[in-house]
């Protein structure tokens, strides 16, 4: 009998990063209890925290006190994941000049491919906390308008976490 070889779990290359990853890995960030006291929770502007980065992969801590959100933008050639580790954070896509609405609670994430569009929101009361992960990390960001013909790139900027 002739044994193959046996499958491993991390592949070389952007496969070792894919989206699935990158939520366990927000997954696991969050998990920290010390997160939430890197942010003022009292603070009325959003904020943002490095958690850790390389040139593969980088992690942020967004606070989103109530009422802020970040304009539509995509992710460059970054896969991503983020995962809400308090309050309750609505994010709108678009398909095909579709809009679709997800509301992500605490507990809840969701990873997304390259290119992914999309706009974030805390429309609640109260602060909400997430992490943010990117592989590789973010250089790139392309920022988006609603127009009557649907979303149209506006700018392509350094990628920075400012709102």
């Amino acid at each position: 009998m002739e044994l193959t070889p046996a499958l491993t779990l991390a592949s070389p290359g952007t496969d070792q990063f894919s989206p699935a990853r990158l939520l366990r890995t927000a997954r696991l960030f969050a998990s920290d209890p010390a997160l939430p006291s890197l942010v003022d929770p009292d603070d009325e502007e959003a904020r943002w925290v490095e958690l850790d980065s390389s040139p593969e992969i980088q992690i942020w801590l967004l606070s989103w006190p109530a009422g802020t959100h970040n304009d539509w933008h995509d992710h460059g050639e970054s896969v991503g994941a983020f995962q809400v580790i308090s309050g309750t954070l609505l994010e709108q896509t678009s398909r095909n000049h579709r809009r679709e609405f997800r509301t992500l609670i605490a507990g809840e994430g969701r990873s997304f491919e390259q290119n992914h569009l999309h706009h974030l929101a805390n429309v609640r009361a109260g602060t909400a906390l997430s992490v943010h992960v990117y592989a590789p990390r973010l250089t790139t960001t392309t920022r988006y308008e609603i127009t009557p013909t649907g979303l149209q790139s506006v700018a392509a900027d350094k990628a920075e976490l400012d709102w």
